[in-house]
């Protein structure tokens, strides 16, 4: 079992050091390369955003802008899509930030127990993918080896405060049993399996 205070630290922390320094680092750079050239693309049966994502205003909102209504924000869709190659890295790098919009829409309503499994599993797609890719040697895109969906969720000091209020509203209670990936890890590793006709 695991304090919930040391996890939000870590992630607290994590963000403040990993996620808004690859924001700015490597996807931002990138939009504003592409953005002179942008053209919306049809990827994975999904149309991308008409317009290109403002980024300054993106941040200035918690859930971020989805003009298309696809879950993902507009800023990480497009840079997702032109920078993963295979649908599977897509599929499973996307689903972070769609489970990131309904966190950021509805943490207010969630009592405790919801935030810490949500917490707890954040990322747990990318690691599931990361297991089954390792296991069947699947091929991986050059930039998923240093892609942080995670830590970049919390790219703004918004979205940064949702950990701090979590944190004095469920200070002292413990995740582990139950949470994480005992309950959600073993289903999508079926998931990939099963989609994708893989097996161990």
């Amino acid at each position: 079992m695991k304090n919930l205070s040391l996890l939000l630290v870590m992630m607290i922390t994590q963000s403040c050091m990993g996620g808004s320094d690859y924001y700015r680092d490597r996807v931002a750079p990138f939009l504003k390369d592409l953005k002179p050239h942008y053209k919306p693309q049809m990827v994975d049966g999904v149309m991308e955003p008409t317009e290109f994502p403002d980024l300054e205003e993106d941040q200035k909102t918690l859930v971020g802008i989805d003009s298309n209504h696809d879950g993902v924000r507009d800023d990480m869709e497009i840079f997702i899509n032109r920078n993963f190659l295979y649908d599977y890295e897509r599929e499973v790098f996307k689903g972070e930030y769609k489970r990131a919009a309904y966190f950021f829409s509805n943490y207010k309503k969630m009592n405790c127990e919801e935030l810490i499994i949500q917490i707890s599993n954040h990322s747990e797609e990318t690691s599931c993918l990361n297991y089954v890719s390792r296991q069947l040697k699947l091929p991986d895109s050059p930039e998923s080896r240093n892609f942080r969906s995670a830590e970049s969720l919390y790219n703004t000091s918004q979205r940064e405060t949702i950990l701090t209020f979590i944190s004095q509203k469920c200070a002292g209670m413990a995740h582990g049993d139950g949470y994480g990936d005992k309950t959600i890890f073993p289903n999508c590793i079926k998931k990939i399996e099963e989609k994708y006709l893989l097996k161990k």
